[in-house]
């Protein structure tokens, strides 16, 4: 009982201080570092970056004039810029600072944007791994919004939908009670579109701060892709067609003004796929090496191109792609004509972290980067040989602490064996242990 007892509270000990120790650790001695920021130049033709470093760079500091010399402006050539030639080289990005020095209209390939042309062309579409179905918590009652209020604002409905095993069902949120009319009247119309519930994936932009209400997608449970969309207070449901092959896994919606791109829409084979408004066809974009529960995603959009930019914790890529005709084929895929890929500075070694591979065999985390929930994971040491060296010295050093102490017996080597596997985390609670004996 005595040694079931030690066992359960040494190993408790073990895994609590392999969160605590290394996450105190990163706080007073890491430093932490934000992802590079990559884009494509239309003035260099080449892709530039902005990143933080965590040591020193000559170069860099000589550029910032003093300030802020841990920031540095590269392209992938390694040449360095100065924050304003850095800004300069990317007029779709700052062109209101590009205007405010007189620097606007700019003129890209024998063409001239204002900054209204810019303004009209700029958008972002991002797709987290922490929003992605299994990364993230799911809100099980949803708001479906009249696409057609009477009014310029949009309003939140006086109800909330949720998908059950065999229905659409909506709930009304003053009665907290059910609307069959509602629900059997939702329901019918998808099915009558060939719906098959249960639903696996329902995405919208549920909030009422867009444009306009561009509806939301359901995949039902034969991997069909639904637009449903609630105007005048009645269902309006149709089937997508899909291009061969196409599965969705996720819908990522993003109404704009211009109308012209709804969302981006992930397959079951990691692939991304540009929603065209309208008639729904979706265009495929070439992102090799594109891990959708690794790395987050974004797309960029200017008057001349577009930019997807997808990284992980220490590597981010960049494909560039022309704009889509706006009447190409559903199924049409792009080929990039320019990418490039880089390892992050925050992935870099330094003297901290180097230490802290070698004090700590492994790491237990509870959270992470790429998800919304809480997640355990154990990372062992990035420098394992050098970690258990360490490991087999400190279980030395605690077996002759113990033997000029009392005496060695079965306890203490079991003890031993535990700094072998855990390092510091098993010496500390065991040290402790022996000072209340």
């Amino acid at each position: 009982m005595r040694a079931a007892a030690f066992f359960c509270l040494l190993l408790f000990a073990v895994l609590a201080l392999s969160w605590a120790l290394p996450h105190t650790y990163g706080l007073i001695f890491v430093k932490p570092i934000e992802k590079t920021q990559l884009f494509y130049s239309p003035k260099l033709s080449r892709c530039i970056f902005t990143e933080q470093i965590r040591g020193n760079d000559p170069e860099a500091a000589k550029k910032s004039e003093g300030h802020h010399s841990d920031i540095v402006y590269k392209d992938e050539l390694g040449n360095y810029y100065d924050r304003l030639a850095f800004e300069a080289a990317l007029p779709f990005i700052y062109y209101r600072n590009m205007e405010m020095r007189g620097m606007l209209p700019v003129s890209v390939d024998g063409k001239t944007y204002d900054r209204r042309a810019i303004e009209k062309a700029r958008r972002v579409l991002e797709l987290r791994s922490s929003s992605l179905d299994g990364h993230s918590l799911r809100t099980s009652c949803l708001p479906l919004i009249e696409s057609n209020p009477g009014q310029m604002a949009l309003l939140y409905p006086d109800d909330r939908f949720r998908l059950t095993r065999e229905k659409m069902e909506f709930i009304n949120a003053d009665k907290n009670a059910e609307d069959k009319v509602l629900s059997e009247r939702f329901t019918d119309a998808l099915k009558s579109q060939g719906f098959t519930f249960p639903a696996m994936h329902v995405g919208g932009n549920f909030t009422n701060f867009k444009p306009y209400e561009g509806g939301i997608f359901l995949t039902d449970a034969t991997g069909g892709l639904f637009h449903l969309l609630r105007r005048d207070g009645a269902p309006v449901c149709k089937k997508i067609p899909l291009p061969d092959g196409v599965i969705p896994r996720h819908v990522l919606v993003s109404e704009a003004r211009e109308r012209m791109w709804l969302g981006l829409v992930l397959d079951d084979r990691d692939r991304i796929w540009l929603m065209r408004e309208g008639d729904n066809a979706l265009i495929g974009l070439h992102t090799e090496g594109y891990r959708p529960f690794d790395m987050d995603f974004k797309l960029i959009f200017n008057p001349a191109f577009m930019t997807a930019v997808y990284s992980d914790a220490r590597r981010i890529q960049a494909r560039v792609f022309s704009l889509p005709d706006p009447a190409c084929a559903n199924g049409t895929r792009l080929m990039p004509f320019h990418s490039y890929a880089r390892t992050m500075s925050r992935a870099a070694e330094s003297v901290e972290t180097h230490l802290a591979d070698i004090l700590f065999p492994f790491t237990i985390s509870l959270t992470s980067e790429i998800s919304n929930r809480i997640s355990f994971s154990l990372t062992p040491s990035g420098h394992v040989l050098q970690a258990v060296i360490l490991s087999l010295l400190l279980a030395l050093f605690y077996l002759l602490y113990e033997r000029r102490r009392s005496s060695l017996d079965g306890w203490k080597t079991m003890g031993a064996l535990f700094i072998c596997a855990a390092g510091v985390y098993a010496l500390i609670p065991l040290l402790l242990l022996e000072e209340q004996n």
